[in-house]
């Protein structure tokens, strides 16, 4: 019987042993050195149909001691490749398409990182019955189910210190999934979780981005002083007194509606103000409509808006494509060149991409149904925790989720503060402002964008170091 057991055990191992051998990148065109640090693509079990692509780099400074963090882009939609791609990964692919540069501001310099695609239909992640039809609580289990699939099968890395990361709408999944991680039977070494500007709560979002628009001078003073009056209490234009989110004054929803037009529709790149807009004005189109259905939800003009143009947007597609069109690029963004890149049969072979799966895209259109309108709950349920750290980042010159709706949202949470809001440094420049609330901290990052590490690297490394090692930026 002992002898059974060990046969059982033995062969066990042998299994996930294979399973990751399998997925080892062995070579990758373009790569020239091919890096010294041990690269894995493959595919990660979400649920009995549903399976996730991956990608996991180790870390090239101490793997068996380095913390294990999970990076997830937003949408909802959009794959986290962009993110290992042209963000915080260790290699980036060049405008050529062809050839990869080495990130030297990577995540994994000092950590072990997994860029999950997530949910299926999202990148090369699929569902066996081409099912993409979800929900917020659905991506949380699938994705936890992802990570024990990882930890069985890198075992040596499941006592390592676990981040969990992520951007954009990873506002809602990072938190969903944090706290399903906490409550969840199988036991990781959970550290905390980091969000680069974050949907955190829709309200404060929409709220937020009618002064962001302003004090950026994206409007005059007619139209603030329309919003104000139909839409403040008394005509203050202040955060307590306005409703821009579900104000159900026909004016002010004409007031926020015209607003909402010179911030997405007049050519300005809505992820980065003072960038230019790729492709110039008129380039926002189907994922634009997606990303609006998550804006103003209760105002009636922006829903009947977007709705005729998805509508219109959607057929042309349909008829120049010959087939539905799932893949769809963020407004104002170039990802020709990655695309291209994971396009190629030798690039989809080299990291084990199934042969059945159709070609890659930045973003994907999924049947998706959003449950969560803010994350308070969330985040309270999180900080119970005392030694769990939490870290919200916003770089300041984004549109879609701007940095006055998360500073409001940390707010919003009543935590005391332990350090007040005071600029933090790199080589001598200001890299951002930060408060600091206990074991949650909120900072700025100067000049970028809703791409932190894309468009600031060197302060976007900075922060993930003191992030993962828990140092304070005040």
């Amino acid at each position: 019987m002992m002898m059974l057991r060990c046969l059982v055990l033995i062969s066990g191992l042998a299994c996930v042993f294979a399973a990751k051998a399998d997925d080892l990148v062995t070579h990758l065109p373009g790569a020239s050195p091919f890096p010294s640090f041990k690269m894995y693509s493959g595919y990660l079990d979400a649920s009995e149909t549903k399976h996730f692509h991956y990608w996991f780099v180790e870390s090239q400074n101490d793997p068996a001691s380095d913390p294990v963090v999970l990076w997830l882009n937003g949408g909802p939609g959009c794959s986290s490749l962009d993110g290992f791609l042209s963000e915080n990964g260790p290699l980036h692919v060049k405008d050529d398409g062809e050839t990869l540069s080495n990130n030297p501001y990577s995540w994994n310099k000092i950590a072990n990182v997994i860029y999950l695609e997530s949910p299926a239909g999202v990148g090369y992640s699929y569902d066996d019955n081409g099912d993409t039809k979800v929900n917020d609580d659905d991506v949380s289990m699938l994705n936890h189910n992802a990570l024990v699939d990882f930890f069985k099968k890198f075992p040596e890395y499941a006592s390592n210190p676990f981040f969990v990361t992520g951007e954009s709408y990873g506002g809602i999944y990072v938190p969903t999934l944090s706290v399903r991680i906490m409550e969840g039977s199988f036991k990781f070494n959970f550290k905390g979780m980091a969000i680069g500007n974050g949907l955190s709560s829709f309200p404060l979002n929409d709220n937020s981005l009618i002064f962001f628009g302003y004090y950026h001078g994206l409007y005059g003073a007619s139209l603030w002083d329309n919003l104000t009056t139909h839409c403040c209490v008394d005509g203050m234009g202040v955060q307590e007194k306005c409703n821009f989110h579900a104000s159900p004054n026909a004016q002010c929803q004409q007031g926020v509606f015209e607003a909402f037009n010179i911030v997405y529709q007049s050519g300005l790149n809505e992820y980065a103000l003072y960038l230019d807009c790729y492709g110039g004005a008129g380039t926002s189109k189907l994922r634009y409509l997606h990303d609006m259905k998550n804006l103003f939800q209760k105002n009636l003009l922006v829903r009947k808006y977007s709705t005729i143009v998805e509508r219109k947007l959607t057929q042309t597609l349909n008829v120049q494509q010959g087939k539905d069109s799932t893949g769809v690029v963020p407004p104002c963004i170039n990802s020709t060149a990655e695309t291209n890149w994971l396009n190629r049969q030798d690039v989809r072979s080299a990291l084990h991409i199934k042969a059945h799966l159709p070609e890659w895209s930045v973003c994907s259109n999924l049947q998706y149904t959003t449950i969560y309108q803010n994350m308070t709950a969330q985040y309270h349920q999180l900080l119970k925790h005392p030694d769990f750290h939490i870290l919200l980042y916003n770089g300041d010159t984004d549109m879609a989720c701007n940095f006055l709706g998360d500073e409001w949202f940390v707010e919003s949470l009543k935590q005391p503060v332990s350090r007040s809001r005071k600029p933090w440094y790199l080589e001598g420049q200001v890299a951002g402002f930060a408060q600091e609330y206990g074991t949650l901290s909120y900072t700025t990052i100067r000049g970028a964008g809703h791409m932190v590490p894309q468009w600031a690297p060197t302060y976007a490394f900075a922060m993930f170091e003191k992030f993962i090692n828990n140092k304070h930026f005040v």
